[in-house]
């Protein structure tokens, strides 16, 4: 059992644990300490199924897309045989980088030595080799993860022993499956990186409270009038949740919107924008007539690199007025929305960063998930309660 001025001593959190009328926020020392910070990566980030890429940005066998998580260099790439594969980026031989960016390639060279790889990782050629007693190239394929597919999202995972990604998904599949993503495309990205730590940025996501004061530019800017309603919380614990909020709060939907809406939706789905997370690492904002996707990857405790994605349906960017419609009514939008996001995080993350720095009680109405986000956290570095 850990000391009790131990960093992991459960007493610590319990009034994390307490319902959340009653409960306390993370203390601030979780935000900023490496210890814990190493302790996130082993047992989140390292053990769950994590958003790569999406399908259709390596669709034809050799195209690849180069990614750091965790410290760790990744590319995601088509096979020969159409399987996409997560491979080391690392080479075999001195350890050098094989890849950057994103493109096709029909073989995986290194930069350093010419050694080379099939799209499968195995290793194919070892120039000056030849007097290496007992070399054989068969040992020395690059390492590879779980790689699996849902909805058009590649997701990889570190843990051999992880649940299959469908079933960790839950009810997820069934509750977005009339929203056909796997039919859309991208459309636009957003890099960022934030300075703070990756937990803020979760955070701030999980809860419409900040909305009215920090999104007021937004608000006023696009939906001028917008009136700001509780969301609706639905979900399975610790596996997904979903804020919903009608669209009318000026959240998602231009005010006279003239792409259409998905077809098929209910009735309900055409009138809401869905603010989701499967956790930890899939934060989904699903109006009706499109989705946006967020992936954050942390860079340790005090920045996080966070790459949002636009996406529509196949049939909406083929109208003739899209390009129009989007950098009009629905980009700048966006540009606004992750400025005012950057900004807040940011200054939650100095401000918690003082000693005398103490937070008090969450907003029983308004954090629910927030606070549900803070105990899964604590489940995976401390162990369920």
């Amino acid at each position: 059992m850990p000391a009790r001025d131990s960093i992991f001593a459960p007493e610590r959190y319990a009034a994390t644990r307490l319902p959340i009328e009653e409960a306390t926020p993370l203390p601030p020392d979780v935000y900023f300490s490496e210890e814990w910070y190493e302790r996130e990566v082993e047992t989140i980030f390292r053990k769950e199924w994590l958003v790569a890429t999406r399908e259709e940005e390596i669709p034809n066998p050799g195209d690849y897309v180069r990614l750091d998580i965790v410290d760790e260099p990744l590319v995601i790439i088509r096979g020969d045989d159409g399987v996409i594969r997560a491979l080391s980026a690392s080479c075999r031989h001195r350890g050098s980088e094989l890849m950057a960016g994103s493109g096709n390639c029909r073989k995986i060279v290194c930069p350093y030595h010419s050694w080379t790889y099939a799209l499968d990782g195995r290793l194919q050629a070892t120039p000056s080799m030849q007097d290496a007693v007992d070399f054989d190239k068969n040992d020395y394929p690059l390492p590879s993860l779980r790689a699996e597919t849902w909805a058009g999202f590649v997701f990889i995972n570190f843990d051999p022993d992880a649940t299959p990604l469908l079933q960790s998904l839950g009810g997820l599949v069934d509750r977005l499956a009339s929203y056909r993503m796997e039919d859309m495309v991208v459309t636009k990205k957003w890099e960022n990186r934030f300075q703070s730590n990756w937990k803020i940025w979760v955070e701030n996501s999980r809860e419409g409270y900040h909305v009215r004061t920090v999104h007021r530019g937004s608000l006023d800017t696009f939906y001028p009038g917008a009136v700001r309603t509780a969301f609706h919380a639905e979900g399975e614990p610790m596996v997904y949740a979903i804020n919903s909020s009608d669209n009318e709060n000026g959240l998602y939907v231009p005010r006279g919107h003239t792409l259409p809406f998905v077809d098929g939706l209910s009735d309900s789905d055409n009138e809401a924008t869905h603010f989701i997370i499967h956790y930890p690492h899939l934060l989904l904002n699903v109006p009706p007539d499109r989705i946006t996707f967020h992936q954050y990857f942390p860079e340790g405790p005090d920045w996080v690199r966070i790459t949002s994605w636009c996406c529509f349906p196949k049939s909406t960017v083929e109208l003739p007025n899209f390009e129009t419609d989007v950098e009009e009514m629905y980009y700048p939008s966006m540009d606004m929305f992750l400025a005012e996001d950057k900004g807040v995080c940011e200054l939650v993350h100095r401000g918690i960063g003082g000693h005398m720095a103490s937070l008090s009680r969450y907003s029983p109405s308004e954090e629910r998930t927030v606070h549900e986000f803070s105990n899964y956290v604590l489940d995976r570095v401390l162990g369920p309660k």
